[in-house]
């Protein structure tokens, strides 16, 4: 039986009815709230911004307080807080934000007289400590959000990495969160594929956020303020996507002083700067690899036999601009791109071409104390350009996705124990996806549409230790004429003063897919294919339960608890005919899946030592009528068992040690179980795969060490580093290959990352 039999879907034009519907309902009822709940005349509330003293940045999520009682705010992204509905009288005020000094308020509150607190944090001194990340931050005190993670990128940015800080590798060592190799910061969330994850920057889908195949992601560390990642059971604020939610807001600038950062390491360089602007602030920041210029010295050098030239780069900018009123524009854009071009000694060509470019126009409205706003206009373009030449001869392959999008999220501090979620969002989407040679072409698709969505939720407090957060989303999809109602809920009860018990349910859509063109371990090929009236959208239902304490002795605990079911995926069929009239629906299978597990996170500190270890024990599966009669099979990304461990120490005055290993079970993999010829006395040239995924590469380690000094002179801070990847040169396997020679085949087993040194310092002033 579906889950979703009962749900409503209507395949005609009339099926945009219930999104006006609904979008006018909430509008009406919100207006009426909005009448009754000023009635309170006798009432105060207290509403502000908060930002940093030193830079002028606003602070998200900050945690503000009534001294003495239950009543509380946490600040969004922009740093605004409300607390609505005070009695007239003294209180204490408290704000509280990790890396920053704790802040109390005395005000006096007057019957009818509103106030709005310009709040600034001393920012406490930057010392060489463990990560640590917010599982479930503050805010949860006030909304049941489940598996939600705080992420204070300043930390993030020790951890030992590959070449450079990389937000999605930082984020793998949480659990739950997998890669599928060492070249892949590709995110596998719960049990979810990478394209079931919705990426935003600054508000707007990004459609493709890795570099060369996967290895690292497009997000500069420098340029990152705020990063939430939702594992699961999202609200009903985030549409389009399957599993989880990875939300990453950029930096301001500062407002106060001019400043910059530089690094370098032995394959990228990376530059950031920031000042003050009218009434605002602005920022740049770039990076780029020098693949290319490295090879190239240390071919003229004799030192290597050819070239490898390839480099990508990113550009982030940003200028906010305050108005008086509390107001806020914050224009921003991004691009990046990957680029490689070889020519070989016959002049056969390989040109590869391919990157993101997004704008973001977000206009932050306050019309109360008690209603906010941010309205945007956005867009996101993806594209990719392969192609093969030799000769007169070519192949080529093209993907693209234009995504123009207006919304607008509000805010509504309706009353203590009532806080609204709601808005609405039209996104025209088109996709575009060729495949072709100088005499054939196997695919010349396009497809366009309208997304449209509205949602509505209630944070509602029951009582002092429980809240529930009810949503819904309406979606209409014009492409393939169908309208999806999808509810969200959420629990939370508080157990004691230092623990509490969250649980979430919710149903979602995805109408855009991203299919793998082979069976490779890089994602170059990787394209997004429309689900238009030839296919059913993805579906998805997901349960999550967590249970954290604050104090687990000296420790802070985090518990999960989930399952996920995805329906109506889709996959490129291998044994596609080469037939002229093929259409892309005959070149995809349609299956479904699940997943489910449990993880756990202790972090927090011993004697001289602060720590972080992380477990997650997860099955994913997927099944398909193609394969083995629709057998129930592990997903490319499956691991039973994975293990995080980070630990930090200070060395004297100056210097920190910092170690992570990682432990994982070994990922499935078809295996061959034999070889066979085409005949006329031909040796073997082909195999035969035994059951999808049949066989697992063996298990995963990798011990890491990084050692970090940081020395201050004049304006100036110098932090040079060495870091040392995989210390005890284990040979992981990536993936396997076959000696067709033999019968049964041969196992070959390629490796990953061998021991990898390498060495870098950061400047800034």
């Amino acid at each position: 039986m579906s889950i979703y039999a009962s749900k409503p879907r209507v395949k005609s034009a009339e099926s945009g009815m219930p999104f006006l519907q609904f979008t006018a309902l909430i509008m009406v009822f919100l207006f009426l709230l909005t009448g009754f709940a000023g009635n309170a005349f006798s009432l105060v509330t207290v509403s502000g911004k908060v930002r940093d003293k030193k830079t002028g940045e606003s602070i998200p999520g900050v945690s503000v307080w009534v001294k003495g009682t239950t009543r509380g705010a946490s600040a969004n992204v922009e740093g605004f807080f409300s607390i609505p509905d005070l009695e007239p009288e003294s209180i204490k005020l408290v704000f509280t934000s990790m890396g920053y000094e704790s802040f109390e308020q005395l005000l006096d509150l007057v019957e009818g007289d509103h106030l709005n607190l310009a709040i600034h944090l001393n920012p406490t001194v930057l010392k060489m400590e463990a990560v640590v990340v917010e599982a479930e931050s503050e805010e949860l005190k006030y909304t049941p959000q489940v598996a939600h993670v705080e992420i204070e990128t300043r930390e993030l940015a020790k951890l030992p990495q590959l070449a450079e800080p990389d937000l999605f590798r930082s984020l793998q060592i949480l659990p739950g969160v997998l890669s599928s190799s060492d070249f892949s910061s590709e995110l596998n969330i719960w049990g979810g594929s990478s394209d079931q994850n919705l990426i935003l920057l600054n508000g707007i889908e990004v459609y493709k956020p890795t570099h060369l195949g996967g290895i690292f992601s497009v997000f500069n560390m420098d340029a990152v303020k705020d990063v939430k990642l939702i594992k699961g059971g999202f609200g009903a604020e985030y549409g389009g996507r399957l599993s989880a939610v990875v939300d990453i807001a950029d930096r301001e600038g500062n407002r106060n002083d001019f400043q910059g950062k530089l690094g370098l390491s032995l394959l990228s360089s990376n530059a950031t700067f920031e000042g003050p602007f009218p009434k605002g602030s602005w920022l740049v920041a770039g990076r780029r690899t020098y693949v290319d210029a490295a090879t190239k010295l240390l071919n003229d050098g004799g030192v290597i036999d050819g070239e490898f030239p390839y480099y990508f780069y990113d550009f982030n900018a940003k200028i906010t601009r305050d108005f008086a009123n509390g107001d806020r524009l914050s224009p921003s854009v991004y691009t990046g791109r990957d680029i490689l071009k070889l020519t070989s000694s016959t002049d056969d060509q390989i040109r590869m071409n391919w990157g993101n470019t997004t704008y973001s126009l977000p206009f932050v409205h306050i019309f109360s104390h008690k209603l906010y706003s941010q309205t945007t206009l956005a867009g996101s373009y993806f594209d990719s350009k392969h192609r093969f030449d030799s000769g007169d001869l070519f192949f080529a392959f093209e993907n693209e996705v234009q995504d123009l999008t207006l919304k607008s999220d509000l805010t509504f501090f309706a009353t203590p124990r009532h806080t609204f979620l709601f808005g609405a969002m039209a996104k025209h989407l088109r996709t575009d996806l060729g495949i072709y040679t100088d005499t054939r072409v196997f695919v010349d698709d396009r497809d366009e549409g309208t997304l449209m969505a509205a949602y509505l939720s209630d944070n509602i407090r029951l009582t002092s230790s429980i809240a529930i957060t009810p949503g819904v989303r309406l979606e209409h999809f014009t492409l393939s004429e169908q309208t999806e109602l999808m509810p969200r809920l959420g629990i939370r009860k508080d157990l004691s003063d230092y623990s509490h018990l969250s649980a979430a349910w919710g149903m979602y859509t995805q109408y855009l897919q991203l299919v793998r063109f082979g069976d490779g371990f890089a994602s170059i090929f990787d394209s997004w294919v429309s689900l238009d009236e030839a296919f059913e959208p993805n579906r998805g239902q997901q349960f999550a339960l967590t249970y954290k304490n604050d104090e687990f002795g000296p420790f802070e605990l985090t518990t999960d608890i989930y399952y996920k079911r995805f329906d109506n995926i889709i996959e490129f069929d291998m044994n596609t005919t080469d037939d002229a009239d093929t259409e892309l629906k005959d070149m995809f299978r349609e299956g479904d899946g699940y997943a489910y597990g449990w993880d756990v996170l202790l972090q927090g500190d011993w004697k001289s030592y602060d720590f972080m270890i992380g477990y997650g024990l997860g099955s994913s599966r997927r099944s398909f009528e193609a394969y083995d009669d629709g057998l129930v099979y592990p997903a490319p990304f499956d691991r039973l068992h994975n293990t995080n461990l980070f630990f930090s120490r200070k060395v004297r005055k100056r210097g920190s040690l910092e170690v992570r290993f990682n432990y994982g079970s070994g990922q499935p993999i078809t295996s061959t179980v034999g070889v066979y010829s085409p005949g006329l006395d031909l040796p073997p040239q082909f195999f035969v795969p035994g059951r999808k995924n049949n066989f697992r590469i063996p298990n995963y380690y990798r011990l890491d060490v990084a050692y970090r000094l940081r020395y201050e002179y004049s304006k100036w801070t110098f932090s040079p580093f060495i870091e040392i990847l995989n210390v005890t040169n284990h040979k992981n396997v990536l993936t396997v290959d076959y000696d067709l020679t033999t019968n049964p085949a041969t196992r070959e087993e390629m490796g990953q990352l061998p021991i990898l040194p390498t060495i870098g310092f950061t400047a800034e002033f």
